[in-house]
Formats: structure tokens, C-alpha cells, sequence
């Protein structure tokens, strides 16, 4: 551990007797030290900012709020950063030896370097979150970016630009201040200086002893391992020594949590495919999963008939409490509060997963994993003599939506921004910003109108854009307000001008319905119409702390309006996605269409059924069974209260809901399976 120089006589060593003179000599220990202190305070900053984790928030499980409790974290919190950033500078220091480099220059460079780096990923990393909720992961982003993680990329290329210069400008300032101080006299002088380093080579060998058995003492503790995983030391060092813990290498091992339950079976690991009836618990949740019951399709028992014509409209990011919203005295969605006022507006309707592609996905397909028995909407509608048209603002190949839904079948008229890609309201060509204006869409709405035989029932699908992020594109029109908020300036500080932007684009989209029933209206084709108008998910505009949707199972986020011109639709339910289809049919058959299961709940999901970060089971009164993998906790929204899986299923009061859930997602995952295996 030694460098190689001038050696100093061990007699004039001892005449300094400075302070400083005794930080030189333990200057590989201190350069470690300060770098952690700097990190640490950096990063303690940024997590109580984002996670309140001294003074504890909405939906928090744990927070460090007295004396005791914070010295225990961040003493803790000092251990596992020594260790990373221990280990980092002690294979910096040997390769400074091998290349005979010594001196402050070096322990300057560690410093700064390694500060640096940190710094700038750590504020990557809370720039991103100021956005979303600590759910967010590759998946997620897949599934925002339509099943494609290039796409999702590709969509936030601006962001990811603008951080990139900002980081090469402040990597040139440092460089050029490295350079111009390392031929400084004093840096000269005091690279003079050598002794050998025995002192960092103890703390650093009883670091390495001891991080092992803190990690796998920190796994077993929910109060510490909250936070300290969102830590980057934490997550690093606990997500190392789990793979090196990986004895039948199922990607789960002994130091991260959850654990692997069967370390020297691969087939046993946390959210792995419980196989029903084999004997094998393979998740570890409620033994042996559960053969699921087959259900009767609900449009077997549809008369095989026509009736009035169909218009099913999909809001992008809509939120459910659109049609009370005001700006400026004015409500935001006259149109739809005309046509709930007269017909029907669902108070409890929900999206299932917060992701557009899966919405629509499920919206037409009537479920959330693709099911060749179970008859689709618009297969449905050709077989009993509908003519179909799609008419969308947004590029509906994205995500493969059009052809699993049935949109590119034979006879079917398709319009999307694709078809009319030179009418895009932004530059970009990619899938995930291709859109159209609203203008645009309701004068190809109004053409396909005047070119439908009406004699005939007609199925229109209509999709506008106007809500999608940014809440506003060139062609806005500034409905409510004159001030649209610029991409670059969308941040937690301006979050009203964030939402009044985002209500003058649900304007929008309402002036747009508007048009489509006067469009209707003006042809006698109003009364003969059954109107749906739902969201494809919601929206938080960080009054919940995050923005977006999909990555947290919330109201903001997964409910959605659901409205009808049919005052004849009675709903005391929660109505999800999946439901929606039916809802239309039996409007337009003139069917009973009463929804009345008290007992009812509805499935949702963030990231993917085999990958899942959080499940959940929401009721007509909006209470929820939250299950979250990462700390396999329950939340229950009634309680406002989060158990451990081991607790919660022994509660005998609350233990049916956790029951019910994991067996929702068990028989989805199976399904899933079964319908995929033969591809």
C-alpha cells in the first residue's frame, strides 16, 4: 500500500507537529473520509428532500425521526460508503503506485473525480425521480416506451441530451483546474512527502471483514434496509454480494431482499411462475398455486345482433376529475359535462396498468393478457355487421396495438399519425411522439362521417392526444390560458403552471368531443349513437410529489373518467378497462347494462406480470390492497397502514384481501404462460 519517492527521516516526521502534518500522514484514510462526507451529506440531502426520510410522509412505512434513530442510519449509512468508496480508492492508490504517481495531486484527483461522478449520477438520478415515484425501473420505462425500451429512450433524448453537455462542461472545468494547480509549489513541495500507509490498509481489511455481515444484518431489518436502499453504497455492495450469494444462480441470493427462499433450488425465487398443482411453491407466497377456474365468456351471452352506431373515445392522460375541474372560472370540459349531465358518468372506473399500449390493449381486447377464446371487441362488432373505422392521433402501431387489437382487420378503415405522418405536430418520426392535432383529427372524423353508409351500424374509434406530456405542442390552442409552460421549464417548483398547461390541453380534447356530437348532430345521428369517452390512464401533476403515470398505483395516476351519452347505464361498481367493451355493446344492443357487484374489485399492475413492482386490488369506495415485491409489504389504504407479507396474511381481518390478490396474479402470470408458451 506504500508509494514510491523521496523518503523523509523519521526524526523530522517527528518535529511536525501540526494537525495538518497528522491528516498528511493518514492522508489516503482522510482523502476517503472527505469524499465520503461530501457524498454523504449530498445524498442525505437528496433523499430527505425526496423521501422525507427524517421527518416521514404520505405512505411511508418508516422514517428517522428522533435523535437515536438518526445517528443509527447514518452511522450505518457511513459504513457501507466507506466500504464502496474504500475499495474504489484503494485500487486507485495501487495503480498510482505501479505508476510511480504520488503526492496531494492524487488524493486531489480521487477526491474530485470521485465526488464528481457521484454527484452527477446522484442528480441524475433525483432529476429523474422529481418526475416519478423510486418504482421506476427498465421495465417500467419499457412499458412507457410501448414494450420497447429504444422507444422510451428515444421519447426522452431531449432530457438526456441536455444533461449530457451539462456534464462534459463541468468534466472540462475540472480538468482544466486539475492542470492548472499540479505544478503549483506547494503541490510540488508536499508531493515530497512519503511514509508508508499501514494504518488504511487495517481499516480498510476491517471493512471488508465486516460488510458482509452488516449487509446481511441491514436485509433482515425493514427499519434500516428502507433507506438505506435507496442508497448507491447500499445498493451496489447488498446487490454484489447477492450475486456472489447465488448458489443455483436464479438471479436471488442472501444479501438483497427479497431473498431466495431455496438457495440450491433455481426453480424457487421471489416471483417466479408458481406451476399449479405440482406440490412446489415456487413464488413463496400462499403455497401451491391454484389451477384457475375457467370463465364463461361474457359475450356468449350477447345476442349475435346490431344496433345503434358505436363512437368510443380514448383521452390520453386523462384524469377522472376532469369534468369539475376549473380555470379561470370556466370549466375546463363543458362538452363532457353536457353529455354526463344527460347521460352517465362512472365514478369509480380505472385504469388497470397506467400504460397507454396495455390500456388500449385491454380496453379492446376485454382482458390483460391476451386470450384466444375470449372474443374481441371489434371481432365482435364485424360479426354482427359493424363497418369499423379508427381514426387516432397517435401512432397506433406502437406497442403492436393496432394488430392485436384487431384495428388492421379486413374491412377495417384505419387513420393513425403514421397514415398522416407530414401532419405530425412535432419533429420526431419515432412511434412514441408521433401525434396529431386535435384539428387534425376531427376534420378526418368529420371526412370518414361524410363516407359512411348509415344504413349500415358504424364502430368509430377516436383517440386524442391533447393531455400526453408536454400538455402542449405547437399547435396548442390556448384555450384557458395564454402562457403555455416550455418542455425545459416542467419541474416541481412550477407544478401550477404545469397543470394549468395540462387543463388547457383536456380543453382541447373536450372541444374536440365537442365537435365530434355537433358532427353527430348535425347528420340526425346523435340520438342513434351510443358515445363513450373514457382515459387511457391518469395523470399526477405533482400534487402527489410525482408526475406522469405508471409508476404508482394512486387516483392520480389509475383513474380515469368513463362517460357515456346512455342514461340507461347504471354503475355501483368499480369499472376497470376490461369492462368497457361489454359497457358499449349492451349501450348500443339496448341490453340491461346495470353494474351492481358490491364485492367487485379491480386488478392493477405497475411494470409487467412476470416482472411486477407493485399489484394492487381497488374497490367501488376507492380503498386498496397494495402488495409491493421489492419489500413484499401490504398496504392497506383503509388502515393507511403497511404490514409485512408475514403479518398481513396472518391477520385475520385483512388476510382474505392480501389472498385474493396474489391469487389475481398468480392465475394472470399463469395465463400468461399458458397462452404464450407456444409462440
Amino acid at each position: 500500500m506504500g508509494e514510491r519517492g523521496k523518503v523523509i527521516d523519521v526524526t523530522k516526521w517527528k518535529l511536525l507537529r501540526h494537525p495538518a502534518d497528522l491528516i498528511w500522514r493518514y492522508r489516503r484514510l482522510a482523502t476517503v473520509i472527505l469524499a465520503v462526507v461530501i457524498i454523504q451529506i449530498f445524498e442525505l440531502t437528496l433523499l430527505n428532500y425526496k423521501y422525507d426520510i427524517f421527518s416521514g410522509g404520505f405512505l411511508q412505512p418508516y422514517a428517522y425521526k428522533t435523535f437515536v434513530d438518526r445517528v443509527y442510519f447514518i452511522a450505518v449509512s457511513l459504513c457501507f460508503d466507506l466500504s464502496l468508496f474504500g475499495i474504489i480508492a484503494s485500487f486507485w492508490f495501487f495503480i498510482a503506485d505501479r505508476l510511480n504517481k504520488y503526492g496531494l495531486t492524487i488524493y486531489y484527483n480521487f477526491t474530485a473525480v470521485i465526488v464528481l461522478l457521484v454527484g452527477m449520477f446522484l442528480a441524475l438520478k433525483f432529476k429523474v425521480l422529481s418526475y416519478f415515484s423510486d418504482t421506476i425501473n427498465l421495465q417500467i420505462i419499457k412499458n412507457l416506451g410501448g414494450g420497447s425500451l429504444m422507444e422510451a429512450l428515444v421519447y426522452a433524448s431531449k432530457e438526456i441530451s441536455l444533461f449530457i453537455a451539462i456534464t462534459i462542461v463541468c468534466v472540462m472545468a475540472i480538468i482544466i483546474f486539475i492542470k492548472n494547480i499540479k505544478n503549483h509549489k506547494i503541490i510540488i513541495r508536499l508531493s515530497e512527502i512519503d511514509i508508508k500507509h499501514s494504518a488504511y490498509s487495517k481499516i480498510f481489511i476491517f471493512f471488508i471483514v465486516t460488510t458482509p455481515v452488516i449487509t446481511y444484518f441491514v436485509s433482515n431489518d425493514d427499519f434500516l434496509r428502507y433507506g438505506l436502499e435507496k442508497k448507491l453504497s447500499y445498493k451496489l455492495i447488498s446487490n454484489g454480494l447477492d450475486k456472489l450469494s447465488d448458489i443455483d444462480f436464479d438471479g436471488y441470493g442472501s444479501f438483497s431482499y427479497p431473498k431466495d427462499k431455496a438457495v440450491w433450488d433455481a426453480a424457487i425465487y421471489p416471483g417466479a411462475l408458481d406451476i399449479p398443482n405440482n406440490g412446489m411453491d415456487e413464488d413463496g407466497f400462499l403455497g401451491d398455486a391454484i389451477e384457475p377456474k375457467s370463465q364463461p365468456d361474457r359475450f356468449s351471452e350477447i345476442p349475435r345482433k346490431s344496433g345503434k352506431h358505436i363512437i368510443l373515445i380514448v383521452l390520453e392522460s386523462a384524469r377522472a376529475d376532469l369534468l369539475n375541474q376549473q380555470l379561470n372560472g370556466q370549466y375546463v370540459a363543458p362538452a363532457m359535462r353536457n353529455l354526463a349531465i344527460h347521460g352517465v358518468s362512472v365514478n369509480h372506473a380505472y385504469s388497470h396498468t397506467g400504460y397507454t399500449t396495455t390500456s388500449i390493449k385491454a380496453i379492446f381486447n376485454r382482458g390483460l393478457v391476451s386470450d384466444p377464446n375470449k372474443t374481441y371487441l371489434i371481432n365482435f362488432l364485424q360479426s354482427v355487421g359493424y363497418q369499423a373505422s379508427i381514426v387516432s392521433g397517435q401512432d397506433e402501431s406502437f406497442g403492436d396495438v393496432a394488430t392485436e387489437v384487431g384495428m388492421k382487420n379486413n374491412n377495417v378503415y384505419y387513420f393513425d399519425a403514421r397514415t398522416a405522418i407530414e401532419d405530425r405536430v412535432f419533429p420526431s418520426k419515432e412511434q412514441g411522439s408521433l401525434r396529431l392535432s386535435e384539428e387534425r383529427v376531427v376534420a378526418q372524423f368529420q371526412a370518414r362521417l361524410g363516407q359512411l353508409d348509415f344504413s349500415l351500424p358504424q364502430f368509430v374509434y377516436l383517440n386524442f392526444q391533447a393531455a400526453h406530456f408536454p400538455y402542449t405542442h405547437p399547435k396548442m390552442a390556448k384555450n384557458l390560458v395564454n402562457n403555455l409552460i416550455p418542455r425545459s421549464e416542467i419541474n416541481m417548483d412550477n407544478r401550477d403552471w404545469v397543470a394549468k398547461t395540462y387543463w388547457n390541453a383536456v380543453a382541447s380534447a373536450d372541444w374536440a368531443v365537442g365537435q365530434v356530437v355537433e358532427a353527430l348532430k348535425a347528420k340526425n345521428l346523435f340520438e342513434q349513437t351510443t358515445i363513450v369517452i373514457l382515459g387511457d390512464h391518469g395523470e399526477s401533476l405533482f400534487d402527489d410529489g410525482f408526475l406522469g403515470h405508471g409508476h404508482a398505483i394512486n387516483d392520480t395516476q389509475t383513474q380515469i373518467p368513463l362517460i357515456s351519452n346512455d342514461p340507461n347505464i347504471v354503475v355501483e361498481e368499480p369499472m376497470g378497462q376490461v369492462d368497457v367493451a361489454e359497457l358499449v355493446v349492451r349501450s348500443a344492443l339496448g341490453l340491461p347494462n346495470q353494474w351492481k357487484n358490491k364485492d367487485k374489485v379491480v386488478f392493477q399492475l405497475v411494470g409487467s406480470l412476470s416482472q411486477p413492482t407493485l399489484i394492487a386490488h381497488v374497490k367501488q369506495d376507492g380503498v386498496r390492497t397494495l402488495f409491493d415485491f421489492r419489500s413484499e409489504s401490504v398496504f392497506f389504504s383503509d388502515l393507511n397502514r403497511w404490514q409485512p407479507y408475514g403479518e398481513a396474511i396472518a391477520d385475520v381481518a385483512h388476510k382474505d384481501r392480501v389472498i385474493n390478490l396474489l391469487r389475481e396474479w398468480e392465475a394472470l402470470r399463469w395465463q400468461e404462460y399458458q397462452n404464450t408458451k407456444g409462440r
